[in-house]
């Protein structure tokens, strides 16, 4: 069978239309064409179709009627054996990694949104992408030197099958593309928008040697990080053989700034913005083995046109977010002081989510297609992010393995087990993906039973069970075991907790979220609520503006009477409430006189020395 061929040309490139020519032979007498609408990685529907604007067929050279039949499918008439062509035009203008984005200076064709593909069509698939001048192109093919193609003005990849073709996003643009260093010269990296400091390139190695070395073996031959370094720009999304990471550039300037004035000494203070594009390069990364390959049952071979219900992104997602910053602190490249800082910062996060104990995990993830990614203003009570309670569950079973098998790893063996059991055994490197997707996928059952062996219990105890399967509170009192402690950073007297959280809309606060069980819950404040003034009852009132708010809270004493003046659909109302104290934030310090074990198992945990800063 012809393969599909796709033609990619930007004819009107400040409209942000992307044209799309589709070449195929008709096998029958009525052709459907259909489009994804999710991208796997992205657990939300996008209905991708609603961003065609234009669509017109040929048949043989001659017009022929295109019919729209469903919200992303489009019907033509044919006879097998007849050449179809239809020319289509797509909005791209959504700088995100899991839409298309096209502007004079780049285009990122991100596949579900771009490909309308006849039905039946498994593969193969051509994509020539015709360039603008001064532009190059790179993609996330699996191997680059058999499957891309360059000459003057054009890119091309060829695409051995459906999986492959949605996996495989194409960058096209003003770009910098290079090789990491060495020891990871067979990872690309293709930046559009503001160049990476050359600083950041050797530590971005190393981490991900680090990620390398963490698994039994290598699923791929090459990999593809795809940059968008511009304001705005965040997020990643895994593939097969690469990934997509979105990076504010502004992030990275205090270090750049230190560096350029010649000082190689690291601070935590400058060094935020690095900590966060090598968390997020180490996150995405990891997905190539935990996600991609190691994946929940439900997640491959995909139904594009509809929701892929699990119970197991707390696995795939959290586990993943527990070992990115891990695996950074194992490579050197945050300080240990910033990584338990975070680490803290994670269990505050947790803490202020009333939603922990309404939502178990496996609830977190079956329904993250109309939650995690479709939040609303209830959502902290209502439910709790399987990314956040996920990785610090993965934290405490990592804690628990190590107290019941000192001379163990801990959670490492038991994912390198989880691997060596699934897709460890099959070649993945592409680029065809059928030998990924005969991996059938694991289930939360299937991690507890390597749970219950590797602990050498046989079985797990149902406290262990019931972190991921019930709506429970986390003990971090096992921190311990790695001569750390939990507490609180006291707060100043007086401070008030407020419940609430402002965002602001044109310098003035409005109420975005308040917490369930809060006073200001209790007194009847609403997400929706403008914020106009507030005062002690004794008081005068203090008018409210985004800047000036702290100022304002300052005035106001724990469980001493306040009012606050609204607007409530353009009716002011008074609002007597009494706040709470503030309480502190949650903070993890090394014990100073931790015993000597303790100490040995934080080194084997973080691969850093205890004295480590």
């Amino acid at each position: 069978m012809d393969p599909v061929a796709y033609r990619i040309a930007f004819p009107q490139p400040g409209a942000h239309l992307v044209h799309v020519r589709l070449d195929f032979t008709a096998t029958g007498e009525i052709c459907q064409l259909w489009m994804p609408a999710w991208s796997p990685g992205s657990y939300v529907i996008r209905e991708y179709a609603r961003n065609i604007r234009t669509i017109a067929a040929s048949v043989e050279g001659a017009a022929r009627e295109i019919t729209k039949v469903a919200k992303d499918r489009f019907e033509i008439a044919t006879r097998p054996g007849e050449r179809v062509a239809v020319d289509y035009t797509v909005y791209a203008h959504d700088l995100s990694v899991r839409t298309a984005h096209h502007d004079a200076s780049n285009a990122y064709l991100h596949p579900p949104q771009l490909f309308l593909v006849p039905e039946g069509f498994q593969g193969r698939f051509t994509v020539a992408v015709e360039l603008l001048p001064g532009w190059s192109a790179i993609s996330l093919a699996a191997h680059p030197a058999q499957q891309e193609r360059r000459s003057p003005g054009r890119f091309e990849v060829d695409l051995p099958d459906l999986d492959a073709l949605f996996d495989t996003p194409i960058e096209a643009g003003i770009l910098s593309i290079t090789n990491l260093p060495a020891p990871c010269e067979h990872v690309r990296l293709a930046v559009w928008g503001e160049p990476l400091p050359e600083f950041v390139l050797p530590r971005l190695a190393r981490v991900v040697d680090q990620v390398e070395r963490f698994w039994p073996a290598r699923p791929y031959d090459h990999y593809t990080f795809l940059v968008h370094a511009a304001v705005g720009a965040r997020g990643g999304l895994e593939h097969l053989a690469g990934s997509v990471l979105g990076v504010e550039p502004e992030s990275w300037a205090p270090a750049a700034r230190r560096v350029g004035a010649g000082n190689l000494e690291r601070d935590d203070d400058s060094e935020t913005g690095v900590y966060d594009l090598l968390e997020l390069a180490s996150h995405e990364l990891f997905h190539a083995w935990n996600v991609k390959r190691l994946r929940p049952r439900a997640l491959g071979p995909f139904d594009y046109t509809r929701e892929n219900y699990t119970r197991e992104l707390w696995i795939a997602e959290g586990f993943t977010s527990y070992y990115d910053g891990l695996l950074v602190l194992r490579s050197g490249e945050i300080s240990v002081k910033a990584h338990l800082q975070r680490l803290a910062e994670s269990i505050a996060r947790l803490r202020d989510t009333p939603g922990r104990r309404v939502q178990s995990l496996e609830e977190s993830s079956f329904d993250a297609w109309v939650k995690l990614y479709r939040p609303q203003d209830d959502s902290p009570n209502a439910s709790v992010s399987y990314y956040l309670k996920g990785s610090l569950v993965a934290l405490l079973l990592d804690l628990w393995l190590r107290e019941l098998r000192p001379d163990g790893n801990g959670l490492d063996g038991v994912l390198a087990e989880l691997w060596r059991r699934g897709p460890g055994s099959l070649d993945t490197r592409g680029p065809s993906t059928s030998n990924t997707y005969s991996y059938p996928g694991f289930t939360s059952e299937d991690l507890a039973q390597i749970l219950g062996e590797y602990s050498g219990l046989g079985e797990i105890p149902g406290a262990i069970r019931a972190l991921w399967n019930e709506p429970t509170d986390l003990d971090f009192g096992p921190l311990a075991l790695l001569g750390l402690r939990l507490s609180e950073k006291p707060v100043g007297p007086g401070l008030i907790e407020l419940g609430f959280t402002i965002h602001d809309r044109g310098g003035a606060p409005w109420v975005e979220f308040v917490r369930t069980d809060s006073p200001a819950e209790r007194a009847g404040l609403a997400p929706g609520d403008e914020l106009l003034a507030a005062r002690r009852v004794d008081g005068s009132w203090l008018r409210l503006r985004s800047a000036r708010a702290p100022r304002v809270w300052d005035h106001l004493q724990p469980g001493v009477p306040a009012e606050l003046l609204v607007s409530r659909r353009e009716r002011v109302l008074t609002i007597p409430v009494a706040f709470a104290a503030a309480r502190g934030a949650p903070q993890i310090e090394r014990i100073a006189d931790a015993d000597p074990a303790a100490c040995a198992r934080f080194e084997a945990w973080s691969g850093r020395r205890w004295s480590d800063p």
